[in-house]
């Protein structure tokens, strides 16, 4: 499956002066523009209006509701209200959030922070499917996966998750994924490292049990 990847990272200045002042002067510069392009993101977030033949919806989440580190369950419950709202604006039928799917879908996002790989298929060599069914599922499974890696600590916070759903909906493949109409059941899971510098998120989907 294609992979969306993102990787941010800190900007780098290079001059010849040796006077602390200027070093001081250039750091708080770089500081203040990347505070500005998080207020822009803050306050004017907007996820377009799609693209031939495919639509998107507008930010669930009000401006002053994006920021800071939420708990797992809020998280996931906006990815699913997110993920069938794009559903929904393409004459698609909502996702129900399946509980082991979930399990299945942070697991993975914990193994690729601790083993540092990103990938589909992990270093064991099992894919989503092989993961869902060892976990106890009965069919196989699709997958979105997300990498941001470098730059400025990012909170787990509801506008990440509506920035990667955007990413996932204006890619392709992972378009495909979320609206392949025989889904019924969707799982979601994110981590992020102590530092806050490195973020993995999985979505997971499956069909109906036979």
């Amino acid at each position: 499956m294609p992979k969306y990847r993102r990787s941010t990272r800190p900007l780098k200045l290079r001059h010849t002066s040796s006077n602390p002042h200027w070093a001081v002067v250039l750091s708080a510069l770089v500081f203040g523009s990347y505070a500005l392009v998080q207020l822009h993101q803050l306050f004017f977030q907007s996820n377009g209006t799609g693209g031939p033949g495919w639509a998107t919806g507008q930010p669930q989440t009000q401006w002053n509701s994006r920021l800071g580190n939420q708990p797992l369950p809020e998280l996931r419950a906006l990815a699913l209200e997110v993920v069938n709202r794009d559903r929904q604006v393409n004459g698609l039928p909502p996702l129900v959030e399946d509980p082991l799917l979930s399990q299945v879908a942070q697991r993975h996002a914990e193994d690729m922070l601790a083993r540092q790989f990103y990938d589909h298929v992990n270093p064991d060599g099992q894919d989503p499917s092989d993961r869902f069914m060892a976990a106890g599922g009965q069919v196989g499974a699709g997958e979105n996966i997300m990498q941001q890696k470098g730059g400025m600590p990012v909170a787990l916070s509801f506008g990440l998750v509506e920035e990667y759903q955007k990413g996932w909906m204006y890619s392709p493949g992972h378009r495909e994924n979320l609206l392949t109409a025989d889904y019924t059941s969707f799982g979601y899971g994110i981590v992020a490292s102590r530092t806050g510098t490195e973020i993995y998120a999985v979505q997971m989907f499956s069909f109906p049990a036979q």
